[in-house]
């Protein structure tokens, strides 16, 4: 592969750099670079992860873990359940949340950070069941008997061997018979993984959200939210370092008596490293003690901040107050105003067959040669499914799938739903759509809301160049500049994808000689179809022959996009132009064009240039992670466009202008039912009611072996989060309806 060009930033980056290097001594004292500043917050810091708001993905210890049932923290805890199950509903009475157990049998996943013998107790109600089996890793432990009706604490007895450290499993099974569907097996307050320890004769006080939560806290007149515990506690939260990142909280104690507190990192295989220990006291007299540790030398590592009680005295209780993760608050820099935005979406292609990611020479696409030269290259960019129009849905909408319920095969766009030419349309932007990309036509849902909408079916006969050539007369089309309202094009065209455009004296001239095979230009879809997905079934002529195809209709597609550049060019427009080329999926030559491909990571990483209005950044190459929701987001900036809704994503310009603080995003893919979420170098596959497997992609690119052994913390992290992430939808999905029309142009297209 040819050498990457050095990244290059914008001023912003410079900004930053020298405001973190005129700190000077920030940070410089204490353990790790821990300082006692002012509690107020300081001007040019601000909080970048809040672990108060992060707690309900946090793991509470307290003489052991504890799972509060019914307060938000058992979605990423019931294993493995990705969708919310139906067979567990909250309720609240008698002071507390609760859960309703309905399903007879469920397991909850949890995390030892060291060797230990546990137990398992539980706060709970019987109700058509009184007996409760528990077992742990598949081990039976005891049966637990409820009272009927009553609330009780029952406790099994202790493991007869330590667990290792690790991920492990307790599964709760209800005992007798049901006597109807409306009386839940039981009603659970908390489950507790106690740990052996002096203190078993001391009444436990199960550390459940409310009770750990003080929204209030106040010493001395300073009010603080705050976390409250009695020592020994542990608030352990995942979190991805920010550059430059630093934890910052306030310690008191509100009662009688004195504490001992630490923070305290925590990573997969390593020893714990104290990076700062606080003694507090109570009484009347009782303040803050504002403490503060960099965490730098931890950057773009995943790791388990922890807040530990290591001793309370008294009756008082320990309070971490308002513990953020803070980074240097620099606002990165929008897309300058467009007066057109472009986004050409090529199908069919991964990057290994383009510049500057191709390991050979690309004399025949000059066009994507001079983006990958002078526009801004983002390296990471991942597509969020391999289905092709689940991306360009996401891509028009700024959602998720879960959001624009495009996620199946059989599935189209709800009607109503907010498309970029919608939201143009509301600021006055002309926008059209141009696709020859049969599963973004009208019947899938794409057709709404545009000023002008064109498809190109593959069985009429217009050559896959079309799309470019009407989308370039339309932008520079005198009569529509008139009115000095800015426009919007997006193309979705065929790329790399057959049928190709080339003429049978041109393939007639391809490579190898005298071939006598089937692959035709115009058929080559249909029959690769028909081999789904297996190469085994190609001769070597025949692959010979692929190979020339597929380079000689990309080397069209290239030419029909420089022709574009041209006419906004020699129309004085390309400087004020916002122009995107990306694509949709990574699914070429190697996949035979598979649309819903296996989600591999190198089937979600896809090319992504980007020629900023004035050539801003232009040259860079970017390695922060970026996402096709960043590309909606960049578009909307660039054209002044407000969305009624939050959308998703940021804008490309301030990725390429500044360093990346947001390293508690996460990237999630979606294919049907099954979900890839990468983490920095983690990927985490998983499917509903499937054990997740994780990846390390810095050691095994290919994702062959599953790492959750190797870094149980880092895949419960990412796990929760995956269940966690979630754009919630006031649509239904709705059916695909395909008539003999539609149907005879997905045959050309070879997609079904």
């Amino acid at each position: 592969m040819r050498p990457m060009r050095p990244m290059r930033r914008g001023a912003s980056l410079s900004v930053a750099l020298a405001f973190v290097a005129g700190c000077g001594g920030c940070g410089s004292e204490g353990p790790d670079g821990a300082d006692a500043g002012p509690a107020a917050a300081e001007p040019g810091w601000r909080d970048s992860v809040s672990l108060i708001d992060e707690l309900t993905r946090c793991d509470v210890e307290h003489r052991g873990l504890l799972i509060d049932f019914g307060a938000r923290t058992l979605p990423g805890r019931l294993a493995w359940a990705i969708e919310p199950p139906g067979g567990v509903v909250n309720a609240e009475h008698d002071g507390a949340t609760w859960s309703r157990f309905y399903d007879r049998q469920v397991t909850f996943s949890f995390y030892l950070p060291k060797v230990t013998p546990i137990f398992v107790a539980m706060r709970g109600v019987g109700r058509d069941s009184t007996r409760v089996s528990v077992s742990v890793d598949g081990y039976g432990l005891s049966t637990m008997r409820l009272a009927k009706d009553e609330i009780q604490v029952v406790e099994s007895q202790e493991t007869r061997l330590p667990l290792d450290a690790g991920l492990h499993g307790v599964t709760l099974r209800f005992r007798g018979h049901k006597s109807v569907d409306a009386e839940p097996f039981a009603e659970l307050d908390w489950l507790r993984i106690g740990v052996p320890d002096d203190h078993l004769k001391r009444t436990y006080g199960a550390p459940t959200m409310e009770d750990v939560l003080d929204p209030s806290a106040e010493l001395a007149g300073v009010p603080h939210r705050a976390i409250s515990v009695r020592a020994p506690s542990t608030i352990r939260c995942a979190v991805r370092v920010p550059p430059h990142g630093k934890l910052r909280t306030a310690v008191g104690m509100n009662g009688s008596g004195n504490a001992k507190a630490a923070v305290v990192v925590r990573r997969d295989g390593e020893e714990a490293a104290v990076l700062e220990k606080v003694e507090v006291e109570g009484g009347d007299g009782a303040e803050w003690q504002d403490v503060e540790v960099s965490l730098h030398r931890f950057a773009g590592q995943i790791v388990d901040v922890e807040l530990t009680a290591l001793e309370t005295t008294g009756t008082g209780r320990l309070l971490f107050g308002d513990p953020a993760v803070r980074i240097p608050d620099i606002e990165p820099r929008d897309t300058l105003d467009a007066k057109a935005a472009v986004v050409v979406v090529l199908d069919g292609v991964e990057r290994r067959d383009l510049p500057p990611w191709s390991d050979v020479e690309t004399p025949h696409l000059p066009t994507l040669n001079e983006l990958a030269r002078d526009a801004t290259v983002f390296q990471d960019h991942r597509a969020n499914s391999t289905l092709v129009n689940t991306v360009v849905a996401s891509l028009i909408t700024g959602r998720a799938p879960a959001y624009h319920r495009l996620a199946d095969p059989g599935s189209r766009l709800p009607e109503g739903i907010a498309t970029l030419g919608k939201l143009a349309r509301d600021a006055s932007v002309r926008a059209a759509m141009f696709t020859g990309v049969p599963t973004t036509f009208a019947p899938f849902g794409f057709g709404a809301d545009w000023d002008k909408y064109e498809a190109y079916p593959p069985n009429e006969g217009r050559p896959p160049s079309a799309p470019f050539d009407d989308a370039a007369a339309w932008l520079t089309d005198t009569k529509l500049q008139d009115d000095a309202r800015p426009m919007l094009a997006v193309l979705h065209v065929a790329g790399g994808h057959p049928p190709w455009e080339v003429t049978p004296p041109e393939a007639a001239k391809l490579p190898p000689e005298d071939y006598a095979g089937y692959l035709s230009p115009r058929r080559g879809a249909q029959l690769i179809a028909k081999l789904e997905g297996r190469h085994s079934r190609l001769a070597e002529a025949d692959r010979q022959r692929l190979d020339a195809l597929f380079a000689t209709g990309l080397a069209r597609q290239d030419r029909a996009l420089g022709h574009l550049v041209r006419r906004l060019r020699d129309d004085n427009r390309w400087d004020s132009t916002l122009f995107i080329v990306t694509g949709d999926v990574a699914s070429g030559r190697r996949t035979l064009f598979a649309d819903g491909a296996p989600m591999d990571e190198e089937l979600l990483l896809t090319p992504l240039y980007v020629h900023f209005p004035t050539g801003a950044h232009a040259g860079a190459s970017v390695d922060d992670a970026t996402e096709v929701y960043d590309i909606t987001h960049t578009v909307l900036d660039a054209l002044g466009i407000e969305a009624s809704t939050e959308l998703l994503g940021r804008d490309l310009a301030g990725v390429a202008g500044s360093v990346d603080y947001d390293l508690d995003r996460v990237r999630v893919a979606v294919t049907d039912r099954k979900h890839s979420l990468r983490w920095g170098d983690f990927v985490l596959l998983a499917e509903e009611a499937e054990r997740p497997t994780l990846c390390h992609l810095t050691v095994d690119p290919t994702c062959a072996y599953d790492r959750r052994h190797v870094y149980p913390s880092i895949a419960q992290a990412m796990y929760r989060r995956l269940v966690r992430w979630d754009d919630p939808s006031p649509f239904e999905r709705q059916p695909l309806t395909l008539e003999a029309e539609g149907a005879a142009m997905l045959d050309v297209w070879g997609a079904y």
